[in-house]
This record gives C-alpha cells, sequence and structure tokens, in this order.
C-alpha cells in the first residue's frame, strides 16, 4: 500500500464528523519546525525516523521504541530521518467522544476528573508491536474499513486503561479558553532556552504574534525579545562560571549565530566580555 504525505485537512481544520481515521504516512523530506494545529487527539506509531515535539511545557522525543497519545491544540514539530532515509508512521485521529465510549465499559464516568496532561508517552511492549503490524497488514491489504477502524482503536485503547489503570484520568486536549498569563509564562520558562522563534513561541500560546507581544509585556513587563535575551545570557554565564561551556562555543548554546554578536550583548549587559566574566 503506497502511503503519502498527512493531508492537512485532517491535521488543521476542523473535521466535518466524529469518524475515527487511520493514516498511513511516509517523507523521504524531513519537516523542520512544522506546525499542527490539531483539532482531534491523534496517536502515533512511529515507525522509522524520529519526531521531536512542542507541546505545551514539554518537548517529546518519538521513536520507534514509543507510543504518543497526543491531545488536541498546537504543535510544533521536526523530523528526522531513519533507516532507508525515510520518516514512516501511521497516525489515528479520533475525539473525547470516542475516547469516552471506548472507556465507559470498564471506567464508568471518564471525563469528570480535573484533566491536565495533554500527552502520553509510552514505551512499546511486545503486544504494542504486533498492534502496529496487524494494522499495517490490514492497511495493507485494504481491509481496515471505518468499521474495523473503530474496533482497532476502541482494542488499543481498552489495553492501555486496563495494563495502565487511569492512565487517561488527566488527560486533554489543549484549552485555549484557559488563563492566558498562565499559559505565557509556562510556554515562555519551559522552552526559553529552545531555539524557537517569536513566531513560534506565539503559535505555542495559542495567540497571534502582535497579541501575544502585548500580553507578554503585560505579564513580564518586557519585550519578548529582551526577556529572552537576558534568559539566554543568563544561562551562558552559568555556563561560564561553572566551566560546563567555553567562551568559544556557549554563544551557539544562547541563541547566537556568530561570536562577535553574542560578546557584543553579553558586555552590554555584564559588563565584561565572555572571556573576561571570571577574571
Amino acid at each position: 500500500m503506497e502511503t503519502v504525505p498527512i493531508p492537512d485537512s485532517l491535521i488543521n481544520a476542523k473535521p466535518v464528523n466524529n469518524h475515527i481515521d487511520f493514516v498511513p504516512y511516509t517523507s523521504e523530506t524531513a519537516v523542520i519546525k512544522g506546525r499542527a494545529i490539531l483539532n482531534r487527539h491523534m496517536i502515533s506509531l512511529i515507525t522509522e525516523g524520529e519526531k521531536v515535539m512542542y507541546v505545551e511545557n514539554n518537548t517529546i522525543t518519538l521513536t520507534p521504541q514509543h507510543l504518543l497519545i497526543l491531545s488536541s491544540g498546537n504543535t510544533l514539530f521536526t523530523e528526522r530521518l531513519g533507516r532507508n532515509s525515510r520518516i514512516k508512521s501511521t497516525m489515528i485521529f479520533f475525539n473525547d467522544a470516542v475516547l469516552r465510549e471506548a472507556l465507559q465499559a470498564i471506567r464508568p464516568g471518564m471525563g469528570s476528573e480535573r484533566r491536565s496532561r495533554p500527552f502520553i508517552l509510552l514505551e512499546r511492549d511486545l503486544y504494542l508491536h504486533t498492534f502496529i503490524e496487524s494494522v499495517s497488514m490490514l492497511m495493507d491489504q485494504g481491509l481496515l474499513s471505518p468499521a474495523l477502524q473503530r474496533v482497532k482503536l476502541n482494542e488499543l485503547l481498552l489495553y492501555l486503561e486496563s495494563k495502565s489503570p487511569g492512565i487517561f484520568a488527566q488527560f486533554h486536549g489543549n484549552d485555549i479558553a484557559s488563563c492566558e498569563e498562565e499559559r505565557i509564562r509556562t510556554v515562555m520558562e519551559a522552552h526559553s532556552l529552545a531555539q524557537l522563534s517569536l513566531q513560534e513561541l506565539a503559535f505555542l500560546c495559542h495567540m497571534s504574534l502582535p497579541t501575544f507581544k502585548r500580553k507578554f509585556e503585560q505579564v513580564y513587563h518586557e519585550s519578548p525579545a529582551r526577556w529572552l535575551q537576558i534568559q539566554r545570557l543568563t544561562m551562558a554565564a552559568d555556563r561560564l562560571r561553572s566551566k560546563t561551556s567555553r567562551p568559544g562555543e556557549v554563544y551557539l548554546e544562547a541563541g547566537y549565530q556568530n561570536h562577535s554578536s553574542f560578546s557584543k550583548a553579553f558586555k552590554q549587559y555584564f559588563g565584561v566580555l565572555p572571556k573576561d566574566y571570571l577574571h
């Protein structure tokens, strides 16, 4: 069965129904700093390559040894090609109603808890490897009908809940109506040293760039660019003080493209050049 890049209509647009979708995905071109607006939950069954994903205040590295259940919401991701110079996976899309219905038989009242976890990352066991093989076989034979997709998803969800009771208790979709100040603080303090642009940080906060800048200044009383610069220069100073990095290499860790611009910014903030910081 030929697999193709995942359609944008399944990621960045609202689904027109509550159907479950099993989508094969293969690409020989790695995506760098991609953006996805998930309007349904997603299970990622990656079999080749790796993905690094930024979700709220988390950075997730996903490999063929993992199974990721990711809630609806905004996500940044970077792909790394694996063997055969490609990335390959199967993605399963479903919503809260499907999840509640699947788990109702063994855990009545699903959904009444206070939710606080946007993803579940699991190490694969023998069952999960076998499950992925069975799904691939059904896809290859063209037998994965909508009815069978529901059966297979229910099987997977029930297995995970039976093996780890309560695993879905705090699973949730990103709530864009949550406190904007809390969201900004959560995202910024988790990713202040990541090489993310202001546009990407605004995306994780579910805001346009102008809105993000305005609300950021209300929270921190500083522009986001200046705040990030201070965080990264402070990190660089800490690395120099602890001698875990040398002046000639710490500028890259601080997100600067060259040593001269880093040295200039460092001196403006600390009053001395990096090489003289500990003298």
